[in-house]
C-alpha cells in the first residue's frame, strides 16, 4: 500500500487511516509518496515537511520538473516546477534536501512495481483520497468499477478509493475528533469566506476560477508570497488587477459569441491557440450539422452535441487554448516539447 499524497485534506485523511491500520497489523512504516509542484498556497509544503518527519511514515519527496499549467499566460500556457533554465534563486521555493528527482512527467508513473515492488504473490495498491461528492464524473467512475478498487492500470497497479463516500463535514469531523494535524492553508480560506466545497488544495495557476478566489486570498493574506508569485510567472499581476477580464473573452455590445470566438480565438490568438480553436470549430459545427438544420447556438447549448455545445460555451473553453484538454476533449493535449525544445513529452495523459 502506498499513499498518494498532495497536502490536502482528504489525502491526510486517507494517510492517517492507513497509519491506524498499519499499526493494527503491524506493517509500520505507510509508504508514501508526494510530488513537488512547487507553488501552492503558504502552509501546504509545510503541512508536508511535518508528515516526513513522523516516524509513523515513510516519505518519498519527489519532483519531476514538469510543466504545469498556468492560465495567466496565453503565449505560454505552462510553467516548468524548479526550471533548471531559470535562476534557482527566483523559484517559488527549493525542495527539501531530501527530495529527489524523477524522470518520468506523467504523473500516473509516479508509482510502479519497479520503485515499490509489492511482496511475492502480493499486488501493489495506490491509496488515494477521491470522494465522489466532488464530482459527477467521480461518482460514474467509480460505479462503473464496482468497487472502491479499481482494476490494474498498464503498470499493474490498483487505485484504493477508502472515502469515496465521504462528505465534507465527515472529512473535517474526522480531523477534529482525532485530532489529525492538516495544511493551515484552509484556516486562510476559512477567514476569507470560503464555502465547505470550496476549499481545496491544487496549483492556484491552472484554473480561472483562481482568478476570483485564489489570486485574491493571496493577495491579502499571503502578500510576500503573491509578490514573489508575480514575479515568477507572467500574467499573475495583470489576472489580479482586472480579474477574469484578463482571462475571458470579452463580447462588445450587440456582437454574437460566433463574432467573439473568430476574433479572441482565431484572428487575434497565438497560433497554438488560433490552430486548436479552428480544429475545435471545424469538429463542433461538423457534428451538429449531421443532426440538425438549425444553426449552431449562440448561447443556449445544443442538447445533443458532445461538447462545448455553444459559440458561447467554445469561446470560454479555447480562449485560454485549454492545454490539457479538459473541456475540449476532442483535441489532442498540447506536449511540453511545443512550447520548449528539449522538453519531452508527457508520456500519457497530464494531469495533476
Amino acid at each position: 500500500m502506498v499513499v498518494s499524497f498532495s497536502g490536502g485534506k482528504d489525502s491526510g485523511v486517507c494517510l492517517e487511516i492507513c497509519i491506524m491500520a498499519a499499526q493494527i497489523a503491524g506493517k509500520l512504516p505507510v509508504e508514501v509518496v508526494m510530488r513537488d509542484e512547487e507553488i501552492m498556497l503558504p502552509g501546504t509544503f509545510e503541512y508536508c515537511e511535518r508528515v516526513a518527519q513522523r516516524e509513523e511514515v515513510k516519505f518519498h519527496w519527489v519532483y519531476a520538473g514538469q510543466p504545469v499549467i498556468n492560465v495567466f499566460n496565453r503565449k505560454n500556457p505552462y510553467f516548468w516546477v524548479f526550471d533548471d533554465r531559470v535562476d534557482p534563486d527566483k523559484w517559488m521555493r527549493k525542495p527539501p534536501e531530501y527530495a529527489y528527482r524523477i524522470p518520468e512527467q506523467n504523473i500516473e508513473e509516479l508509482i510502479d512495481h519497479k520503485k515499490f515492488p509489492p511482496p511475492e504473490g502480493k499486488g501493489l495498491y495506490v491509496v488515494v483520497g477521491l470522494r465522489t461528492v466532488e464530482s459527477i464524473s467521480r461518482l460514474m467512475g467509480l460505479m462503473s468499477s464496482k468497487s472502491y478498487v479499481t482494476k490494474a492500470d498498464k503498470h499493474g497497479v490498483r487505485k484504493c478509493r477508502p472515502i469515496y463516500d465521504w462528505t465534507d463535514g465527515d472529512v473535517w469531523l474526522a480531523h477534529k475528533q482525532n485530532n489529525w494535524d492538516y495544511n493551515t492553508a484552509y484556516d486562510a480560506m476559512h477567514r476569507f469566506g470560503y464555502s465547505r466545497n470550496q476549499v481545496r488544495i491544487a496549483p492556484p495557476t491552472m484554473a480561472t476560477i483562481t482568478v476570483k478566489r485564489d489570486l485574491k486570498l493571496a493577495r491579502k493574506a499571503f502578500p510576500k508570497w503573491f509578490n514573489s508569485l508575480s514575479q515568477r510567472l507572467d500574467g499573475v499581476r495583470t489576472a489580479a488587477m482586472f480579474g477574469l477580464r484578463a482571462v475571458q473573452p470579452q463580447r462588445n455590445f450587440g456582437e454574437t459569441w460566433e463574432a467573439v470566438y473568430i476574433r479572441e480565438c482565431i484572428e487575434k490568438a497565438p497560433q497554438w491557440i488560433a490552430e486548436r480553436s479552428q480544429i475545435m470549430m471545424d469538429t463542433n459545427l461538423k457534428y451538429h450539422n449531421a443532426h440538425s438544420d438549425l444553426p449552431f447556438p449562440d448561447v443556449s447549448m445544443c442538447p445533443r452535441c458532445k461538447t462545448l455545445a455553444s459559440w458561447k460555451q467554445m469561446a470560454y473553453a479555447m480562449y485560454m487554448g485549454d492545454p490539457f484538454s479538459q473541456k475540449a476533449n476532442v483535441l489532442p493535449y498540447m506536449e511540453p516539447e511545443f512550447f520548449r525544445q528539449g522538453a519531452g513529452y508527457w508520456g500519457g495523459k497530464p494531469t495533476w
